[in-house]
């Protein structure tokens, strides 16, 4: 085996461990945060005390009027979707409306980009199940996730990419692309920028078109 053999083959392996380490972390372990862009802008997840500051609000997330319901008649959702989307979106609600300036700090801005990426892919998982029964099912999920606590995620969302407290730009890789056309609302929704003394400028990003 000559030195160029085995180099590649030493490339290989060490790729196929990174490659481990990867779906270890992220897939099995769910440690998704730890794959964000490392920049002045985004802290360490682990950090976010926004978490725990609203755990109350995620203690009975079935008890909220405002939060969502599982649509009459027939349906196939699941209860424990139900109840992951309800958790869900009273994590989210709280982490962008509750407190909305959480975003501002960039541990907790780190956890909640991390959150926003989990909430929306788990409403594509579930689109994607409904769509093997057609179209009815899955107006039954849309509905699902279009609560009062929803539609005011949405609207927080549009605001901090209005004033840039949140840009496409830290999502890296994982920006979900059912956030697209919210970029294209924020003319309509008014900025809320961070305080003065926040750690994040607010300025356009230079990846949204």
């Amino acid at each position: 085996m000559d030195t160029f053999d085995l180099l590649k083959r030493t490339a290989f392996v060490l790729g196929s461990i990174a490659a481990g380490i990867f779906v270890l972390n992220y897939f099995v372990f769910g440690n998704t945060g730890d794959y964000l862009p490392s920049n002045k802008r985004m802290g360490e997840w682990r950090k976010a005390e926004v978490r725990e500051a609203c755990f109350p609000a995620t203690e009975f997330p079935l008890k909220d009027a405002m939060g969502p319901k599982l649509p009459q008649g027939d349906h196939r959702i699941d209860p424990r979707d139900f109840y992951r989307v309800a958790e869900m979106t009273a994590a989210l609600n709280c982490y962008l409306v509750t407190k909305a300036d959480a975003v501002c700090e960039p541990h907790n801005r780190a956890y909640i980009i991390d959150y926003i990426g989990r909430y929306f892919d788990k409403k594509d998982q579930m689109l994607r199940v409904a769509a093997k029964y057609g179209e009815a099912e899955k107006r039954n999920i849309e509905q699902l996730w279009d609560s009062p606590r929803n539609r005011a995620i949405s609207n927080a969302l549009a605001r901090d990419f209005k004033s840039a407290r949140l840009i496409k730009s830290d999502f890296g890789w994982t920006f979900p692309s059912t956030l697209t056309p919210l970029l294209a609302r924020t003319d309509d929704v008014a900025p809320s920028p961070c305080a003065a003394n926040g750690s994040t400028a607010a300025r356009r990003d230079p990846s949204k078109t």
